[in-house]
């Protein structure tokens, strides 16, 4: 087994951690398009180490980001917001990106001992071209909240989170729609979450697209930890560390950011996101905001 590595999954060694594909949709995106991730790392040798982390990958730019010490034995979580850069695809494309952690002996990086890549794909579709039917689309413009729905996970106080159509932020005005939620007395982080049930059509690929934002009523009381989006029981996105109180962002926040997930083709499924924040007791409401859901498939 090596002695450092990297996953994208929560999965743990010695299981071997599956491909990673990272889905992305080129449609209304800048010219300058980032790349973030969520991952764990991992130190398996007999000392501290410090860890490194870049990448490299056609057309891409990749920061060199220090991770700082881990002791012998341990693991731990990073969020990459803006790791990497590049220009908008003009295209459709498939491709694959390089992540390199590195670990060195020395707290200034200039002894190194161990180097682990992890391979990922990145997919790049575009949901406005005329090849794929527009299945479901969900812009909350109607004034009404489409049939989604909310419930608390964890930790949320009395009749929360609960559930609207907003004009605070919106990717396609005038509305958007946003949970609102709050720490139960006594607790110190709380978890909820966005549903909605849909069956899939019956064509070769389908994908969810969406577009969400967090932020909170007062921002520095709430850090935002963790956003899960799964397909019923199935986690398909991770994003952030774990869901308890640190005074430490692990998501973006008050910027929006979009997720592509595929589909199972002619399939009734329920699709979540759950959102969990920490925040001291009173520290104020947490957000998600969600925007232009749509369902997109082809054959």
């Amino acid at each position: 087994m090596a002695k450092i590595e990297l996953r994208l999954s929560s999965i743990d060694p010695p299981t071997p951690d599956p491909p990673r594909t990272i889905y992305r949709d080129i449609y209304n995106l800048p010219s300058t398009t980032y790349l973030g991730l969520t991952g764990r790392y991992f130190n398996f040798d007999d000392v501290t180490l410090y860890f490194q982390i870049t990448g490299t990958g056609p057309g891409y730019t990749f920061s060199t980001v220090n991770l700082g010490s881990l002791a012998s034995g341990t693991s731990a979580y990073i969020n990459l917001d803006n790791f990497a850069s590049r220009s908008r695809p003009a295209s459709e494309l498939t491709q694959t990106v390089d992540l390199i952690l590195r670990a060195y002996t020395d707290s200034g990086y200039s002894n190194l001992k161990w180097t682990f890549t992890r391979t990922v794909t990145v997919i790049w579709i575009n949901s406005a071209d005329p090849s794929y039917t527009q299945d479901v689309l969900n812009n909350f413009d109607d004034g009404t909240v489409q049939g989604w729905a909310v419930l608390c996970e964890t930790q949320c106080d009395t009749g929360l989170p609960d559930l609207g159509v907003t004009t605070d932020y919106a990717l396609s005005p005038p509305n958007s729609l946003r949970m609102r939620n709050r720490t139960i007395s006594g607790k110190d982080f709380h978890r909820g979450r966005l549903y909605k049930s849909f069956t899939t059509p019956d064509r070769n690929k389908v994908y969810a697209i969406f577009d969400v934002r967090t932020g909170g009523q007062v921002l520095t009381a709430v850090n935002q930890r963790v956003l899960i989006v799964r397909r019923d029981s199935t986690v398909l996105i991770y994003l952030g560390t774990t869901c308890a109180y640190v005074a430490v962002d692990a998501i973006p926040e008050a910027k929006w950011f979009r997720i592509v997930v595929p589909l199972p083709r002619n399939t009734s499924l329920e699709i979540q996101i759950a959102h969990c924040v920490a925040s001291y007791v009173g520290g104020g409401y947490s957000y998600l905001y969600m925007d232009d859901f749509k369902i997109i498939s082809k054959n």
